[in-house]
């Protein structure tokens, strides 16, 4: 849900001769881009055998043509501006040709109501064909609730509480309605199935009855700000670690409901480490900063958001400094062996230094039999072997739940000099911005409705 696809494809005007109408108008109809395999292609395979052919329009209806039947079923192919629809495969006979000049856009369904196969998947709705430069690229076009029902099973697992689920329909759809609304595609789609630019996404073969429910408990919702008509942009992850992230700490200019928050509920946050030699580092900088210049790396100094993750990383050297900011903190490292999981770590290795929020913790320590009482600016926890760490961003359990003190202290700046290099201990998993999946699920599990868990990841929304 990161890079923004673009490609361009030339649009086709048609009319028509003797159709018969044979399609109702769907409501809030989406068209998807099946970029994954099936773009801008030699040809595309359509293993069910028996399908309609006919014309699709921007009001949803589809003017039935023809039926065709085909044991061994059909092959899509382009010559110059047309779509053909061949049986068998792409030397098959010509069963019928969309000529240029009439209106509507080339589809296919399934002959018998059901899911039409394009490659090695099934989808609802309706197969759309778009010619470009000899080659064929396929759309599905269906209603959003069907859409999703291929979308949530992918975006979340099964298996999370029915609460998270919903949550998770509600930020699907909206994030697609967003998505269509922003156009951020061409004119003739919507969003398209692959998950680094829109919402992962391979059809009907995928769909579970659970959270096929979780999207009609949910059906039409969206979130938007109060009193806008305009649905919002709702990204979401896997994991936070913690926290999550202002998203101008990660992209753009502000939004007002993506604000970062503590993540207190997720249970089983994904961890990770990785390890980069100052050499590692110089060749990562010169990479992803090639104008930079700042020679050896040296140093580096990361600087913290207000619950925690990184929001910049500043790699001093022998010739000068660079500063990586946002999603660069992650990006820059594939450079290195690929970027980061997240952009929630601490530093570690050579000689490190920190600048610690100066408020004190008020902490109780019992032994069991007596307590007492201290204020904790910064806690160090010692090994077996006496080797000392401090640890950032604690958390305080009451044996039921766990959430960071008020004012608890974590290092603001941390910079690491000298040594062999640095260590990353970091947790999470995503880009930091909208709702954890891991966190919705937390919370869920300790009895809040999908309402409060949207309304906590994603500030001031309203749902409608």
């Amino acid at each position: 849900m990161r890079k923004f696809l673009m490609y361009l494809c030339a649009m086709v005007f048609f009319t028509v001769a003797t159709m018969v109408l044979s399609s109702a108008v769907y409501a809030d109809t989406i068209r998807v881009g099946l970029l994954r395999s099936n773009h801008n292609q030699s040809s595309i395979s359509v293993p069910t055998t028996s399908i309609e052919v006919g014309r699709g329009h921007a009001d949803g209806t589809f003017n039935h043509i023809q039926t065709l039947n085909s044991a061994a079923g059909f092959t899509i192919t382009a010559s110059g501006e047309q779509v053909l629809v061949r049986a068998g495969g792409a030397g098959g006979a010509v069963q019928f040709t969309f000529i240029t000049g009439v209106a509507g856009s080339p589809q296919i369904r399934a002959a018998n109501g059901g899911t039409v196969g394009v490659g090695s998947n099934v989808y609802r709705g309706f197969i759309e064909f778009r010619p470009s430069g000899g080659n064929v690229s396929a759309i599905n076009v269906l209603p959003m609730e069907q859409y999703l029902y291929g979308v949530l099973p992918l975006e979340m697992s099964p298996s999370f509480n029915i609460e998270a689920l919903r949550a998770q329909a509600v930020a699907a759809r909206t994030f697609a309605s967003y998505t269509r609304s922003y156009g951020r595609h061409t004119t003739w789609l919507d969003v398209c199935d692959s998950p680094s630019c829109c919402q992962s996404y391979l059809g009907a073969g995928r769909e579970d009855a659970i959270t096929t429910q979780a999207v009609r408990d949910t059906a039409g919702l969206k979130m938007f700000n109060p009193g806008s008509s305009s649905p919002l942009f709702t990204p979401y992850f896997s994991s936070s670690g913690g926290a999550t992230l202002n998203n101008e700490n990660v992209w753009w200019a502000t939004l007002s409901h993506l604000r970062g928050v503590p993540d207190f509920y997720e249970q089983d946050a994904r961890e990770w480490t990785r390890t980069f030699t100052w050499a590692q580092l110089t060749s990562a900088v010169a990479a992803q900063a090639p104008n930079a210049n700042i020679g050896t790396v040296t140093s580096v100094t990361t600087t913290h958001s207000p619950f925690g993750p990184v929001h910049s990383m500043t790699f001093t050297g022998t010739n000068g400094e660079w500063t990586a900011r946002g999603e660069n903190v992650r990006l820059m490292f594939r450079h290195a062996g690929g970027s980061l999981n997240s952009q929630n770590f601490q530093l570690e290795g050579g000689t490190a230094t920190d600048s610690a929020v100066a408020t004190a913790t008020n902490v109780t320590v019992t032994s069991g039999t007596a307590s007492r009482q201290a204020q904790v600016t910064d806690l160090y926890v010692v090994n077996n072997q006496n080797q000392v760490t401090r640890v950032s961003n604690a958390h305080i359990s009451n044996g039921l739940a766990a959430g960071q003190a008020a004012g608890s202290a974590f290092a603001e700046n941390v910079t690491v000099t000298g040594g062999a290099g640095i260590t990353m201990n970091g947790r999470g998993w995503g880009h930091l911005v909208g709702m954890s999946q891991n966190g919705a699920n937390g919370m869920a599990q300790a009895g809040h409705d999908f309402h409060s868990i949207l309304t906590h990841y994603y500030t001031g929304v309203e749902i409608r």
